[in-house]
């Protein structure tokens, strides 16, 4: 049975019940791939530039994030990598150019974004009771901070190969989760909401999206919560939608074993 509700939690769910069935329910776990482990080390530099800065007021030096970056990713590697049977081949060049991106991307974090933020909150883990939910949200605020002009700020530090949309900011349930939990953690709502996005292309850009949380958003995310629920609890768990990219080898670690998929795709390995 489930203990709390995580933003990462609906985001599987949402990608496919079974895959969270076995994740969340059975306690499989099998590794992220290299992407999630860069983002984990990006995230690292940063975290030790906020506890810094809290008590300071200042950054951090650029070796020191860059350091703290790297350092954490190594550490995320040792947890395990998940690459599908077609990577075998490239997997330790892909592992060693990891190192180069996380370093790279914590230093343009140094320059283009942590001058920006000053710190309120740092690694807060919230828990948040609703009594329409029979088990609570659980979220981490990575860092709180308030920007030029003395606006609470809730900056998430994300890392993708791509430049986002609008929409995928707009559309994410994350930002309404925790813009209720800072809520419960200050007592105010958020007064700007952004995805900040180190995106690992040729040539690394920092990319601000801003995106808009009321009330109301909340309150739809309980009521997909409560649907996610209810069907955890009847025991029905289908499978992603027929030819989502989230079902293949190379993006799902459970494909080899998944009940949903035919043998004779799995013998092809």
């Amino acid at each position: 049975m489930l203990e709390y509700l995580s933003q990462s939690m609906i985001s599987s769910w949402e990608l496919c019940p079974e895959r969270f069935r076995r994740r969340f329910l059975e306690g499989e776990i099998i590794p992220p791939g290299i992407a999630a482990r860069i983002g984990t080390g990006v995230h690292k530099g940063a975290e030790i530039n906020h506890i810094q800065k809290i008590h300071t007021g200042e950054d951090e030096p650029k070796d020191v994030i860059q350091d703290a970056a790297r350092d954490g990713y190594k550490k995320a590697l040792e947890k395990g990598v998940f690459f599908a049977p077609g990577e075998a081949s490239t997997a330790k060049k892909q592992l060693a150019d990891g190192v180069d991106t996380v370093v790279t991307l914590a230093g343009l974090y140094r320059d283009s974004l942590a001058p920006q933020v000053q710190p309120t909150l740092v690694e807060e883990t919230i828990y948040l009771d609703d009594s329409r939910l029979p088990i609570p949200f659980r979220g981490t605020i990575d860092v709180l901070a308030v920007d030029g002009k003395d606006r609470t700020w809730l900056p998430d530090i994300k890392t993708a190969s791509a430049k986002w949309g609008q929409s995928k900011a707009d559309e994410s349930p994350q930002a309404s989760l925790y813009s209720r939990l800072v809520l419960e953690a200050t007592g105010h709502w958020p007064d700007k909401v952004s995805f900040e996005v180190f995106v690992k292309t040729k040539t690394p850009a920092h990319q601000s999206v801003e995106t808009v949380r009321r009330p109301e958003d909340y309150d739809i995310l309980v009521v997909r919560a409560q649907a996610i629920l209810a069907v955890i609890e009847r025991g029905i768990f289908p499978p992603a939608q027929a030819g989502s990219w989230t079902c293949s080898p190379k993006w799902c670690g459970f494909w080899w074993s998944c009940k949903y998929i035919p043998t004779h795709k799995k013998d092809t390995r």
